[in-house]
């Protein structure tokens, strides 16, 4: 007779669990701008007036915090020069972002502003919601003052992001492993900020601008006041916005039971007997 030797052997594999979405959806209530005049770079592009509001200068001066300044500027980059196929020659957005600080009141499309986006939030985006209850200009971005001591290339990703939400464009909840890049869920293969502006985003983009009947998404609304404007904050009577995405990381945990068996799908010499999953680690922006 046999003696069996039998214990648990734990095997781990490291992963993240998200909620279930497209690559990225779209809103459909959400009206693609108009801008001001045509792009000062000759593509025909719309021209998408983004300005930094004085609240982000450096107190006693009228000079734009310098880090601040190269954040707006590089996100609007990202997207003006990403492409559908990731290649000079491809299509690009309808849209470009034009970081102009000359611009009058009233041409402004996008403000980047001081103030608190929210508990759990990195940024926050805040459209005004018209009488027929769809999300227009102007759009006002909301970062916090740590936003000043960010790296070059978080704060760029967080601004890039943020501008896809002001041309339509919602949170990806995929994992990367099934949706891969998206400056709109920020995640990589090891969880960690995309950086760029991916093609798939900015499919979703003209997706979102030549028919926004064909979106799945609507952008939500949730009473919001916006602090540290110009001057002092304001507040929003039909306020729109986007509501932080989270992502939660787990560990899973494999049983295995060591026998003197050969099940299919298990190691020779062990039997599956189930799985456990245990949270790690939590990240919202």
């Amino acid at each position: 007779m046999r003696t069996k030797l039998c214990y648990l052997l734990a095997i781990i594999l490291a992963f993240s669990v998200v909620a279930y979405g497209d690559c990225p959806h779209c809103h459909k209530d959400q009206i693609p701008m108009s801008g001001h005049g045509a792009a000062p770079d000759g593509s025909g592009r719309r021209n998408v007036n983004v300005q930094i509001a004085g609240s982000w200068n450096i107190p006693g001066t009228s000079t734009t915090n310098a880090n601040i300044w190269n954040g707006v500027r590089d996100g609007s980059l990202d997207w003006n020069n990403a492409t559908q196929t990731g290649t000079p020659d491809g299509q690009a957005t309808n849209y470009y972002f034009n970081l102009n600080q000359g611009a009058a009141a009233g041409d402004v499309d996008v403000n980047i502003v001081l103030g608190s986006p929210g508990a759990g939030a990195l940024a926050s985006t805040v459209g005004v919601q018209d009488a027929s209850g769809n999300v227009n200009p102007p759009y006002t971005i909301t970062l916090p003052a740590a936003a000043a001591g960010w790296s070059a290339d978080f704060l760029r990703s967080v601004i890039a992001h943020e501008l896809g939400h002001t041309i339509g464009l919602a949170h990806t909840y995929n994992n990367f492993r099934k949706c891969g890049h998206s400056i709109m869920n920020h995640t990589s293969a090891t969880g960690r900020i995309t950086g760029s502006v991916q093609p798939q985003d900015v499919t979703a983009a003209n997706k979102q601008y030549n028919n926004r009947n064909n979106c799945t998404d609507t952008f939500g609304q949730v009473a919001h006041t916006v602090g540290g404007g110009d001057p002092g904050g304001y507040t929003d009577p039909n306020p729109w916005r986007y509501q932080p995405t989270c992502y939660y990381f787990y560990d899973a945990v494999d049983f295995y039971e060591f026998c003197d068996c050969n099940e299919s799908g298990s190691p020779r010499g062990y039997r599956y007997i189930g799985t456990a999953y245990f949270l790690t680690d939590s990240f919202c922006f």
